[in-house]
């Protein structure tokens, strides 16, 4: 038991250093891009003006460890940025998102457990024999499978028999449907 404290003591230390480098990588790759977030934001029919006073109102003219820091500051107080030409709060989206994102997270855990737990029984039950080596043979290729990448394939091929575009309907008034 020392043991196990011992280890979740040492993820939940090195957890806020695992964000933040995480976080820098991806704002390093970001600005790398040769999308401007200006254009991207604004769209093509924004006059130069409107271009440069986005960046100016943005920070995009400050120097990267300024932006950088900015963006620290920002999302350590929930502020998560602006999208689109509305200019509204990405937290928003990412609240209004949530309860299907949980869903989706709930019971996929709930089919991952109804299929893991007898592969692992049988795997045990014929170790080192076919059933076993099968077995082993699949998990490696889903575990080593990106579950973006799988979702993108799913989508492609179930495309016009899923509620990709207009959302899931409500778990509590369908279920049959939402699953």
């Amino acid at each position: 038991m020392n043991n196990l404290i011992r280890l979740v003591g040492r993820r939940l230390v090195l957890l806020p250093i695992m964000v933040l480098g995480v976080t820098f990588l991806v704002f390093v790759l970001m600005s790398l891009s040769p999308i401007d977030p200006a254009y991207a934001a604004l769209g093509e029919s924004a006059t130069p003006e409107a271009l440069a006073q986005y960046r100016e109102n943005n920070g995009l003219n400050d120097p990267w460890y300024v932006q950088f820091g900015s963006y620290i500051a920002g999302m350590v107080q929930g502020d998560l940025g602006v999208y689109g030409q509305a200019g509204l709060p990405v937290a928003d989206k990412v609240f209004a998102a949530l309860p299907i994102t949980l869903q989706l997270t709930f019971f996929g855990l709930i089919i991952a457990i109804l299929i893991s737990f007898p592969l692992g029984i049988i795997a045990a039950l014929f170790r080192n024999r076919w059933p076993d080596q099968v077995i082993r043979f699949f998990s490696v290729i889903f575990i080593a499978t990106p579950s973006f990448w799988l979702a993108i394939l799913l989508v492609m091929a179930f495309i016009g028999k899923l509620p990709v575009a207009g959302g899931l309907p409500q778990l509590s008034e369908d279920p049959l449907g939402w699953f």
